[in-house]
């Protein structure tokens, strides 16, 4: 063999083995996806009592500085927890089932409500429809059609009542036990790692992703409680009908940023187009819907949480979209405080930082910067 062919074949070994570690990562990046989509009813209960015990962690911390025992203190916040969600599950429970019983007749008022609108849309189906019958001109219309009918609705929802009980009693079962096993579980962790930097550095990381995502939750569900205070009082006024519902669901649905506000903002205006005459009288409570989440989005969540906690739009619109697609409107919830933690290990992580820097709002200011930096000296030392 020359040197010349030698000479390529050694420039072509890296990228081949380039290619191959590229290759290998997406492939697992594949099967990891595929294991978290199948895995859903092992892993969505670990998941929630994760997210609990890092939310509820510091309570119980600070409850046993006070001499309350941990087992005292967990019971009662997985009560409290528990009751809350029992609490919105009744509140919302006959609402939806009016309107589920409703939807055929809400189905035709919307439909003559938005008569002007339809009209067009419905001559370009029209359109489309003609063509299909002309591309299917050869078709036998006699022939025989196979329908396969799926399970009623009651069905499913006594399927999915069943399932979404279950998945309710085992997270808050497996939060209880994670934690009273808080300390356990930090001492197996330092115990892991030999050096005593290791030890602090793995300490300072529990504990600092503990402290985020429990404040970063706590606030966010008292910002959205006082949201969704603000639009069932200005529903009651306006005269929308069952104020309490818009409540509960303005707060639930303040959970998902961008998405949540813009839902909030259609419903109302479903709602309000049957409730009222006049389309200017109509587009009052969708516009107060828009008003307050407006100014929670822009100014009160950003002015409590601060700099801090902002993340990449993007970063959260894709993770709302992966997490909803393979778990559902479960999956749907709990993205953002996924989001956090995983935003959380990469900073804190040298070899992740880019990933965190991706996933935060925007740059910090030089001196904040620096703060960073010295407070990283100073975990190092």
């Amino acid at each position: 063999m020359s040197d010349t062919a030698r000479q390529k074949e050694t420039d072509t070994k890296p990228v081949l083995v380039a290619s191959g570690g590229l290759s290998t990562r997406i492939i697992a990046i594949i099967a990891g996806c595929a294991a978290i989509y199948l895995g859903k009813s092992f892993l969505l209960p670990i998941t929630l009592a994760v997210i609990f015990a890092l939310t509820l962690g510091p309570l119980v911390y600070t409850a046993r500085r006070l001499h309350i025992p941990s087992p005292l203190t967990a019971a009662l916040l997985l009560f409290l927890c528990g009751a809350g969600i029992l609490a919105g599950a009744v509140t919302l429970a006959a609402p939806l089932a009016d309107f589920i019983s409703d939807a055929p007749r809400i189905g035709a008022e919307l439909k003559d409500k938005l008569k002007s609108i339809r009209e067009p849309v419905e001559s370009i189906n029209s359109v489309g429809e003609e063509v299909e019958k002309l591309a299917g001109s050869g078709d036998d219309p006699t022939a025989n059609k196979v329908v396969v009918k799926g399970p009623g609705l009651m069905t499913r929802a006594a399927d999915d009542i069943i399932i979404v009980s279950a998945t309710v009693v085992l997270t808050l079962v497996l939060s209880f036990f994670l934690l009273i096993s808080r300390d356990m579980f930090l001492r197996k962790a330092i115990r892991i790692f030999p050096r005593l930097s290791d030890k602090k550095r793995i300490f300072t990381l529990i504990t600092d992703i503990e402290h985020d995502v429990s404040h970063y939750l706590f606030t966010v569900a008292i910002i959205n409680a006082g949201l969704g205070i603000c639009v069932g009082i200005s529903f009651y006024i306006l005269g929308v009908p069952t104020p309490h519902l818009w409540a509960v669901l303005a707060a639930l649905l303040n959970f998902l940023p961008y998405i949540g506000a813009l839902t909030g903002v259609l419903l109302a205006f479903g709602v309000s187009l049957l409730t009222f005459d006049s389309m200017s009288h109509a587009l009052v409570p969708p516009l107060t819907y828009l008003v307050f989440t407006t100014i929670e989005g822009q100014f009160v969540t950003p002015t409590v949480l601060g700099r801090r906690f902002s993340m990449n739009t993007v970063a959260i619109l894709i993770s709302i979209a992966f997490f909803g697609f393979i778990w559902g409107p479960i999956g749907v919830l709990v993205a953002v405080p996924l989001l956090i933690i995983f935003k959380g290990i990469c900073e804190r992580v040298e070899s992740l930082r880019h990933i965190g820097e991706f996933l935060s709002g925007e740059q910090l200011p030089p001196d904040e910067e620096e703060d960073g930096a010295a407070e990283k000296q100073s975990a190092n030392r």
